[in-house]
This record gives C-alpha cells, structure tokens and sequence, in this order.
C-alpha cells in the first residue's frame, strides 16, 4: 500500500470508530441502550431515536467490505506486483482472476447461518460478486495511462458511485416499508444484503464502464 492508501485506510477507520462510539453514547444516554444491549427483537418497534445507531449499523457494514477489499488488493498486489519502471500502464491481470466473483455466491451462507446460529455476517461475501469486473480489468492489462484513460477512469467511477448513490437512497427508502419496518431482524438482515450487492454492482460496473468507453464496445 502506498503512504496515501495508508493514509486513508486510517483516516477511515478513525472516522467509523468515532462515528460507532457516538452512537453506543447516544443510544445508552438517550435510547435505553437499544442496538447496544440485547433486546427483545419479536416486539421491537422503530423509533426515531434508533436512527443514530442504524446509521452506524451501515456504516459499519461499509467498513467491514472496506477492509475486505483493502486486504484482497493487497494480496493482489503480492501475488502480481506491478514493475515501478512500467508505472504509465496498467497491471497485467490474468484473465482468470475474474472467476473469483463467483466468491460472491458464499453471501448465500447467511441464510444458513442466521436460521442455525442467529449470524449474518456471511451475508458480506456478496459484496465478491464485483470481482467478476476482473474480466474486464484483465482485457485491459498493459494499457497506456495516457490523458484519455484518465478521464475515461473518472467518468466510469462517477457513473458507478452515482448508479450506487441512487440504489443506496432507494434501499434505504424501501427499508421504512411496513412489512420491513416492524421486523427490526429482517430489516437489518435486507439492508445487509442490499449494501453488500450494491458493492459489488459499483466494483463490476468501474470495471466494465472503462473497458466499454476504452473499447467503444
């Protein structure tokens, strides 16, 4: 990792550990230690007090497929270093790096896991499903990073971010539907679920839009 990954790995992780311990401090001083406490889900109702903590829930869940991603370049990058004196093209990645998204069908596991165990945490494997832009990434390996490739690599992540933006404000709308609403475990399971496929359509989608605008294709 370079000194600005590192940087804002840092930065990133200061920023959840604070935001993750305002909201236990709200919630035991001002919400009777409701999402810190165990509570009785069958009859938990939402209130608007629960915001803060539900707030930290997606935040935390953004971390978490953060770190995973830091770990999973890292690893890339031991197994296929780029070489400093080439710096002006991409890596070269091969192309069956992309078959890894099928990585993202062990988000299934959370379904087993939650009726067994009462965990749900499986359900971040599907956030893998964005590996599968690897395929695309991989059509694109010795690619010159010349002017054009950069302004075709900031137009297909602003349309990625965008497209995740828009699908975020809409699960987020949905999750106040009364059937999800009154169900405090199924809301924070479909929120899980929804957060970690809208990962992986933003990884897939960067991946796929700058191969498109590269190739015309």
């Amino acid at each position: 990792m370079s000194k600005k990954q590192i940087k804002t790995f840092i930065i990133t992780s200061i920023i959840w550990l604070v935001c993750l311990i305002a909201g236990i401090t709200h919630s035991l001083l001002y919400n009777e230690g409701r999402w810190v406490v165990e509570m009785d889900l069958e009859n938990l109702y939402f209130s608007v007090k629960d915001i803060p903590m539900l707030a930290v829930g997606v935040l935390t869940i953004l971390w978490g497929i953060y770190v995973v991603m830091v770990a999973f370049k890292i690893i890339f990058n031991v197994l296929f270093p780029q070489d400093s004196s080439n710096l002006s093209y991409t890596k070269k990645i091969p192309s069956f790096m992309g078959i890894f998204g099928i990585c993202g069908f062990l988000g299934f596991l959370g379904f087993w896991t939650y009726s067994e165990y009462g965990v749900v945490s499986p359900f971040l494997f599907f956030a893998l499903f964005g590996l599968f832009g690897l395929f695309f990434e991989s059509k694109l390996s010795h690619t010159l990073k010349d002017e054009l490739f950069q302004q075709n690599k900031v137009r297909a992540d602003l349309k990625a971010y965008k497209t995740g933006f828009f699908l975020l404000v809409f699960v987020v709308l949905f999750s106040r539907w009364h059937v999800l609403a009154f169900n405090a475990e199924w809301c924070a399971i479909f929120l899980l679920i929804s957060v970690s496929l809208i990962v992986a359509i933003i990884l897939f989608q960067k991946s796929y839009l700058l191969y498109h605008y590269e190739k015309e294709e």
